[in-house]
């Protein structure tokens, strides 16, 4: 197979993340997004930027050609817009299909998401089940990942809850025992990459979750107690939660919406016990990793490490 791929809507935190590590293994990375001039520091890495929307198709025809594989990334955490879980989701993924299938594309692979339904009453999860219909029906060669909550330096799980309990010594906590199994984005990365050209992953569904279940209270102990932070968890109750996520939600960036308080009635974890394939390698354990995450002073220790593991890894498949 060629190792020409496109990443539709990489330029973000999982997407960058998968086109390092396929440019580290020889792979020619072109990421498709809506804001290219926002991701040009990737040029430096020799990745290719073009310009197109999803939700439109327009710009999927010249961003997929040529590519060997494709990867669909493109996830919305709340809607705004023209840009609705079902735009993006689901007709977006049937406009990604269709340029595929144009171009004779030979591999696919989408990203969804642990807790897709179609019987779910949120959106958001309904949509992703949807997406992957269209995925299952379509005449491609396709594997469907599905991670849990991810996280990493820069993620928008972690780093959300940073921000709202960096204000006060009082931290709300809505869902406090929902429970979660998140997984590390440069993991992710590597069981995206190690997909590309594989036949045995084709017409398959991956669940990617950490080695442990925690409680979102365990979570956000865990990172306070990492930041050095004292702060009083208070459970919110779910009538002043809906408040909260009616005001929120109309915020340019939400920390909350009734989209995302409705999947904090259900748990995030894995639905067997292999929560993370073995062909992909072994998923790093959230305590060894969120110090680095949280903490500048300690990455330069955690990528020396991930460089070795990465290194043996690939040495071994």
């Amino acid at each position: 197979m060629s190792k020409q791929i496109s990443i539709i809507g990489g330029s973000g935190f999982v997407g960058r993340a998968i086109a390092r590590q396929a440019v580290e293994q020889g792979m020619d990375v072109t990421i498709a997004c809506r804001h290219p001039e926002r991701a040009r520091d990737l040029l430096i890495h020799g990745i290719k930027l073009v310009k197109a929307d999803i939700c439109s198709g327009r710009g999927l025809d010249e961003a997929v050609k040529g590519a060997a594989c494709v990867i669909n990334l493109v996830g919305l955490l709340f809607e705004r817009g023209p840009q609705t879980f079902s735009a993006a989701h689901v007709h977006g993924t049937e406009h990604l299909l269709a340029a595929c299938e144009r171009a004779g594309t030979k591999q696919y692979i989408h990203m969804s998401a642990l807790g897709a339904d179609l019987g779910s009453l949120s959106s958001y999860a309904h949509s992703k089940a949807e997406a992957e219909q269209r995925v299952r029906t379509s005449k491609l060669k396709w594997t469907i990942i599905r991670p849990s909550i991810i996280y990493g330096a820069r993620d928008s799980f972690f780093n959300r809850f940073r921000k709202l309990y960096a204000l006060a010594p009082v931290a709300p906590l809505i869902g406090g025992n929902t429970r979660f199994q998140p997984v590390w984005v440069e993991d992710v990365a590597r069981a995206f990459v190690s997909t590309i050209g594989r036949r045995v992953v084709n017409g398959k569904i991956y669940e990617l979750c950490g080695p442990e279940v925690y409680s979102l209270r365990e979570l956000m102990e865990m990172m306070l107690q990492e930041l050095g932070w004292k702060r009083l968890l208070i459970d919110v109750p779910q009538s002043i939660a809906g408040i909260m996520a009616r005001v929120m939600q109309l915020l340019p960036t939400p920390p909350l919406t009734r989209d995302q308080l409705i999947l904090l009635k259900q748990d995030n974890v894995a639905s067997s016990k292999e929560a993370f394939p073995a062909i992909f390698g072994k998923p790093a354990a959230l305590p060894d990793v969120l110090p680095a995450c949280l903490q500048l002073n300690q990455r330069t220790a955690l990528q020396q490490k991930l460089d070795r593991d990465r290194k043996q890894f690939w040495a071994n498949s």
